[in-house]
């Protein structure tokens, strides 16, 4: 799990890539979410979850059935640069909220 508040910025994007940074497959698959997609928290920050199989919360993104690979997170002219934080979950807890 990705958590982060979101600063004042032109538009922001977070994405799945492979191990060769290489973008996964939007077009069949939820691998990305921006500022126009997403589903912000109550406070205006961000919870993006990664997993395997959809746990039925908000900004869930596709693995793809990779293990591992790489994620790109940028910020376009933004007026701060918060540090995300990232935590590894057990998948059952969040299914459960």
């Amino acid at each position: 799990m990705i958590e982060t508040p979101v600063p004042e910025c032109e538009v922001w994007n977070l994405q799945l890539d492979n191990y060769w940074m290489e973008s996964l497959d939007y077009r069949y698959l939820r691998a990305h979410v921006n500022s126009h997609s997403a589903k912000y928290e109550p406070d205006g920050s961000l919870k993006v979850v990664i997993a395997a199989r959809d746990p039925g919360t908000a900004n869930f993104l596709d693995t793809a059935g990779h293990r591992s690979g790489t994620t790109l997170l940028r910020w376009t002219c933004a007026k701060s640069h918060p540090v995300p934080r990232c935590t590894v979950t057990n998948l059952a807890a969040l299914e459960r909220r």
